[in-house]
């Protein structure tokens, strides 16, 4: 459920390179958050804006919210968290969106270690 009260964008920064950001940006959708990404590889601001942040760093996903508060690189549970104290829905559908690479990644390291013991 969208909060109304909501009238600001989450602002995701992110590039496109890191296998963090759609997972982020699907968990957003799914939850129906009003957001704007931009590609700090593409925007000096937007990047200084991340390094400002994160102590120097280009860390993404870097996510600012309409209170300011902000949330770098976090997991599925931290955003999710954060995005029901804001009063949205995030769902088991929203969950597996926002572990995906994290899903991925052990299905394949499954097979691999199926494959070496010769299972198929």
């Amino acid at each position: 459920m969208k909060n109304s009260a909501l009238s600001d964008k989450v602002m995701v920064y992110g590039h496109a390179t890191c296998p963090q950001v759609g997972p982020v940006r699907g968990l957003l959708r799914q939850a129906q958050v009003a957001f704007e990404y931009v590609d700090i590889h593409k925007d000096r601001e937007a990047a200084a804006r991340v390094r400002a942040i994160n102590d120097g760093m280009e860390s993404v996903p870097t996510l600012v919210f309409p209170d300011d508060s902000t949330l770098t690189e976090p997991t599925a549970s931290e955003l999710t968290a954060k995005l029901e104290s804001m009063g949205y829905e995030v769902g088991l559908l929203g969950w597996l969106i926002g572990n995906s690479f994290y899903i991925l990644m052990g299905v394949v390291i499954l097979i691999s270690i199926l494959r070496f013991l010769g299972v198929f």
